[in-house]
């Protein structure tokens, strides 16, 4: 590890907090080792607040704890912490549970089960110990939350892992420290034009190049009940982003709608491959219009009970064979 300097950077040495994953955890040790190093390199540099958020923070963080009987030791070693992640052999950030089972009321029941399944402290000499206070203080002063995606072969509706990890963390954000926080993307695919997108906008580019393209519609058809089950998980992801960080618009379901199920060929195909997929897709739609997430047209809604209606007979038919 090497300090850049100021002269070269061009810039103050902000202050980081990761959420690292459980697999990051197992896989790379030694990469942990040498995040928390630099953390401390960084944070012991002779700089002034306005050259170095990250040792102002710590200076300050010091200053309360010690106010509040640790020792100055103690006080250092805990605010020192800038990696979060599962407790150890634990796995994901929880949220997405509770989006798949609807078990949840508000935001702020998303942000604490994200506290609870990623406050665990890593570091050298550190493998996972509950930090649920020094979570809290770390991530609820971020002004800007941020996931790198290395390549385009998958995007945030491809899987979960997206929305409840960064959608998690903007739910925390939001019900526990900065409402104006903002969410971006780092597009990584072409190292030598590295790209930066606020989340919303990037789901507005995955829906309009891919999701509402009859290219793509027409690809999934080729893949049977798959590709069905693959139009329930993309709404479900959908509405897992807009509980979370509240970036789907409405135009983006009333898109699924009309692409999807007000298409003949399209819901056809998805009837007779996967019918209990389709089902599962038109009661997400459901649900994101009774919790006030879509403001769908009267006609929509009438359209699609009358589909919704037809569907049941459906199911029944394939159960009873």
């Amino acid at each position: 590890l090497e300090v850049i300097p100021l002269s070269e950077l061009e810039r103050p040495r902000i202050d980081v907090t990761v959420r690292i994953t459980g697999l990051f955890r197992d896989a790379f040790p030694n990469l942990i080792d040498l995040i928390d190093d630099a953390v401390k390199m960084v944070a012991e540099l002779d700089e002034d607040d306005d050259d170095n958020y990250l040792a102002a923070n710590l200076r300050k963080d010091i200053v309360e704890s010690m106010a509040n009987g640790m020792t100055v030791d103690e006080a250092r070693k805990q605010n020192s912490v800038r990696i979060f992640g599962c407790p150890p052999g634990g796995y994901g950030a929880g949220v997405n549970f509770a989006i798949e089972s609807g078990d949840w009321k508000t935001v702020q029941d998303l942000a604490d089960i994200y506290i609870t399944w990623g406050s665990y402290g890593y570091g050298r000499g550190m493998s996972g110990v509950s930090m649920r206070d020094q979570f809290i203080k770390r991530f609820s002063k971020v002004g800007v939350t941020v996931k790198n995606v290395p390549d385009r072969e998958i995007d945030v509706l491809d899987v979960d892992d997206f929305y409840t990890y960064l959608g998690g963390l903007n739910a925390f954000v939001k019900a526990y420290g900065n409402k104006d926080a903002i969410s971006v993307m780092g597009d990584g695919s072409d190292p030598e034009r590295t790209k930066i997108r606020d989340s919303k906008e990037e789901l507005q580019y995955v829906y309009r190049s891919k999701i509402l393209n009859p290219k793509f519609i027409s690809g999934l058809k080729q893949h049977g009940f798959r590709g069905v089950t693959e139009v329930a998980n993309l709404t479900e992801f959908t509405f897992g982003w807009d509980a979370t960080s509240d970036i789907a618009d409405d135009w983006m379901y009333e898109g699924l709608a009309e692409k999807y199920l007000f298409d003949d060929d399209t819901r056809e195909w998805m009837e007779e491959n996967n019918p209990h997929a389709m089902m599962e897709m038109m009661n997400r739609l459901m649900e994101a219009y009774e919790r006030g997430m879509w403001d769908a047209k009267p006609e929509t809604l009438e359209r699609m009970k009358e589909i919704y209606l037809d569907l049941e007979e459906r199911v029944e038919e394939v159960q009873d064979r």
